[in-house]
């Protein structure tokens, strides 16, 4: 896939962490000057995740939802579901609760829990029963080990976007319109990104009780350690 622009350093970093991304996008009447910025921003954040593990689905919300991409993993279809994304015409409503709810459809209906992260963006504030509908589906989505994430563009309400997030660090607002959501393509990745760099040890023997020891970056997101979720792979038996 074609690399991000917003990194003016030359090489950008990216993140090799296996993990799920929901993207959660508004897509109601209000973003309809703006589509091409939300666009780029995806696709941008979407190039950061480069390891082979690593599943992305792309979900529109506005008075209902609209999966344009399942969850996979397959790199063309990714390409695909971006070009998808880019057609989106946006109108209606703006009904966040319906966007979580179809990405927590897709975890529940997993067979194996993975490490997930959902990243919802909206540019407005919510009505209050669709807030509070929005607010217990992210609290569904932690239920599955999901981390949430929240990005506000210029109308937004704070407040509400902290109560949907895990935390007030994990909302990002976007105070001067869509063209600035370039700027904050590095931020989220910095605090999304969860990477294993080893593990210890490397050899044991059979029927040897042993300690494992993970070393890594970034193992302390999310509101409690409760919803950590480790899954080992060894010798094509999965362990959690």
């Amino acid at each position: 896939m074609p690399r991000g622009h917003d990194d003016k350093r030359g090489e950008e970093a990216s993140c090799h962490g296996a993990f799920d991304i929901y993207f959660v996008l508004d897509r109601s009447g209000s973003v309809y000057d703006n589509w091409g910025e939300i666009y780029e921003f995806v696709e941008q954040l979407t190039n950061r995740f480069v390891s082979p593990k690593m599943r992305v689905s792309y979900i529109v919300f506005s008075s209902r939802a609209e999966m344009i991409l399942p969850l996979t993993g397959d790199r063309y279809e990714i390409e695909e579901g971006l070009k998808k994304l880019r057609k989106i015409r946006p109108a209606g409503e703006t009904y966040m609760h319906e966007g979580m709810k179809v990405a927590s459809e897709q975890m529940k209906a997993q067979v194996t829990r993975s490490s997930s992260i959902i990243i919802a963006l909206t540019d407005g504030k919510l009505e209050v029963y669709p807030y509070e509908l929005t607010v217990e589906e992210a609290n569904a989505a932690r239920e599955f080990g999901a981390r949430v994430y929240c990005v506000g563009v210029k109308d937004f309400d704070e407040r509400q976007l902290v109560d949907i997030a895990d935390s007030k660090d994990q909302v990002f607002p976007v105070l001067a319109g869509f063209h600035a959501l370039k700027t904050i393509v590095n931020s989220i990745w910095k605090k999304s990104c969860t990477e294993i760099f080893s593990i210890e040890p490397t050899n044991v023997c059979v029927n040897e009780s042993f300690n494992i020891v993970l070393r890594g970056y970034d193992f302390t997101r999310g509101r409690s350690q409760e919803g950590v979720i480790c899954v080992l792979t060894v010798n094509q038996k999965t362990y959690s």
